[in-house]
């Protein structure tokens, strides 16, 4: 649903309340958005007398090592296990709407029997749970929880106003996406009011890397090719690189920008060999700098390969080699940038 009012917020509101020990889970290879939400989530919950337990499927990426100060969360299969979740009372996904991007956990999800909630801003979605605060609207699923928290008088401390400012901040790009709306940076002003200081977040996020993610960085840019008349940009990185590098999938992160620098890139695709026989395939699009530019739909684009997400930013997998990939997404791309041409 979209256009969420004091209503919906306050019912579904009174449905979490009553959950005593419920389970937090967001996406795989987690964002800033995601990392956000769970930490969010987690307190707000905490400050309402409940035992939630949030878990990811992937270790807190080195980025985001600033939430490790707001209390760790269990790794699934390292900390947790599935057969630990038999107690618990409800589950929450937060900025994830699909089977897809909690495949670990897929399976139990479509078998518990708990009652669950889904809060997400993305456009793709399966019928996942009971209840559902979503809004694709949003900016970030972090912003949807600040409203939500707002609107019913939940309480906003310190932690959680951090952790609502990371999300949203990453999901525009530290707003300079064009997602990047009033409501964004009212919710943020507001935020910073309660004592957020973004440059000391900024400095967290951004300038802590290690030398193995400038590696891969320089690696990915040396790989870019500009296909289609300069329209499309394509980055391919194997498991070799990261082996050969030291980095990690995690390292990957803001990467992806980079071709949108070049003027005539109108789509932005990195390709990402994974260890189980699937590449993961990431796209990022911008709106036309000039008249007759081509203004390609990232999720349109992402939902051809099974995957999903925004206009300007979405993802899917693949399974086969990095080359066939490769080759499938060009063609496609290349397709969809011929048939604007001929609809201009």
């Amino acid at each position: 649903m979209s256009g969420l009012d004091a209503k919906v917020f306050a019912e579904t509101a009174e449905r979490v309340v009553s959950w005593k020990h419920p389970l937090l889970i967001s996406h795989t290879k987690p964002d800033g958005d995601a990392l956000g939400s769970l930490t969010a989530m987690r307190a707000i919950l905490r400050s309402l007398g409940a035992d939630p337990v949030a878990i990811l499927f992937d270790p807190v990426p080195n980025r985001y090592a600033v939430f490790d100060g707001y209390g760790p969360m269990q790794v699934l299969g390292r900390d947790i296990h599935e057969s630990d979740l038999a107690g618990v009372d409800a589950v929450i996904l937060l900025d994830t709407c699909t089977y897809s991007q909690v495949q670990p956990i897929a399976d139990w999800l479509r078998g518990a029997t708990q009652p669950k909630l889904a809060v997400d801003h993305h456009l793709t979605r399966d019928e996942l749970a009971d209840l559902y605060i979503t809004d694709f609207r949003a900016a970030a699923t972090c912003l949807i929880l600040y409203e939500w928290a707002r609107a019913v008088g939940w309480p906003i401390d310190h932690t959680v106003s951090e952790a609502l400012f990371i999300g949203i901040a990453m999901d525009t790009g530290w707003f300079r996406h064009s997602n990047t709306d009033e409501r964004a940076m009212s919710a943020s002003a507001e935020l910073m009011a309660r004592g957020v200081r973004p440059h000391e977040l900024f400095q967290g996020l951004f300038q802590r890397e290690s030398p193995a993610r400038i590696r891969l960085l320089g690696a990915a840019l040396r790989s870019v090719k500009l296909l289609a008349q300069g329209r499309l940009a394509v980055m391919s990185l194997s498991l070799e690189d990261f082996a050969v590098l030291g980095a990690t999938p995690a390292d990957t992160e803001d990467i992806l920008n980079e071709p949108m620098r070049i003027g005539s890139v109108a789509v932005s695709v990195m390709l990402v060999e994974q260890d189980n026989g699937q590449v993961r395939v990431s796209f990022r699009t911008k709106p036309p700098l000039e008249e007759g530019a081509p203004n390609i739909d990232a999720a349109a684009v992402a939902q051809a390969f099974g995957g999903g997400g925004h206009r300007r930013a979405s993802a899917a997998r693949i399974d086969g080699t990095l080359a066939d990939a490769r080759g499938a997404i060009i063609g496609h791309i290349e397709r969809v940038l011929a048939e604007l041409s001929i609809a201009d």
